[in-house]
């Protein structure tokens, strides 16, 4: 069964999201019925007066992998999360063209006013269409199409627990809404030298680089990424650079190409995206800094 993650809880924290998501224990039946599935990440709109670091609306998709509930936080329980992948942009709550169309059954009133309750629930499961209508929404029909067993195709009531796990764990599909949620995070600007270079074709030099590597178990967001020119992309992979806890770029002792140093950032540091949860996450950076690179 899948599910709505909605972060506005009491428990919840900025730092475990990708991993981990703690919930009212009233909603365990459902996050255990979640088990073996997916569930979709909701951040409501911000009240006024309030900062937001994120943009509202659905952002990411998570595999659920077990469910249990907590020893040492009364009340609560917790689920642990594998797989996550970030959308290239969030997909809004609801689309407007003509009358206002919510992507999840029930989310409107008879009077046309939204079901206040449902919305603010922390945890809400939702039926298969519903799911299928926010995962086309961010990655759009033709990638789900390219995704799909050529004779199975996406159902109106969308794909089964087995097709959604095969679509949403392809590399291809991974990579190229990695590229997208990266790129688009630093302006298409390596984030090391400020040089981007676009095309004829309208293509990009800059690339977009995982901080912890995949194969290490980075997840697929903006806060394991960076855009990088390919040079310094390659650099990077091979921890010959890398950066600290307050941004800073560090050079290896085996980094020898002072001809390099001209395009680095005068500033020493790395630039930043304009969203707070997009720059790197400290867990990330010290992962490639104990791991990856070549002190």
């Amino acid at each position: 069964m899948v599910a709505i993650f909605h972060i506005k809880s009491t428990a919840y924290t900025n730092d475990s999201y990708e991993s981990r998501f703690v919930f009212p224990e009233k909603y365990y039946a459902i996050v255990r019925d979640a088990v073996g599935d997916w569930i979709i990440y909701h951040l409501p709109m911000r009240r006024a007066g309030k900062r937001r670091n994120r943009p509202e609306g659905y952002f990411a998709a998570a595999y659920v992998a077990s469910a249990h509930i907590s020893t040492n936080n009364p009340g609560y329980c917790e689920a642990r999360l594998e797989q996550f992948l970030e959308f290239p942009k969030p997909v809004p709550s609801k689309v407007r063209d003509g009358p206002i169309l919510y992507f999840e059954d029930g989310m409107l009133e008879s009077d046309g006013s939204v079901n206040a309750s449902l919305n603010q629930q922390g945890v809400r499961a939702i039926a298969d269409g519903n799911f299928y209508r926010i995962i086309e929404a961010a990655f759009g029909r033709a990638a789900l199409d390219h995704e799909s067993e050529p004779t199975l195709g996406l159902a109106e009531d969308g794909p089964a627990a087995e097709e959604r796990t095969r679509i949403l764990t392809s590399r291809s599909l991974r990579d190229r809404a990695f590229r997208q949620l990266v790129g688009h995070a630093y302006g298409m600007t390596c984030a090391m030298t400020g040089i981007s270079m676009r095309a004829p074709d309208q293509t990009y030099e800059v690339e977009s680089a995982h901080i912890m590597p995949v194969e290490a178990g980075g997840p697929d967001s903006a806060s394991n990424g960076i855009a990088l020119s390919r040079c310094v992309h390659w650099m990077f992979d091979k921890g010959l650079l890398s950066i600290d806890a307050d941004y800073r770029i560090l050079k290896s002792r085996r980094y020898f190409e002072t001809r390099i140093d001209g395009l680095l950032n005068g500033s020493g540091q790395i630039a930043l995206p304009k969203t707070d949860s997009h720059r790197p996450h400290p867990d990330y950076l010290r992962y490639h800094r104990e791991n990856v690179f070549r002190r």
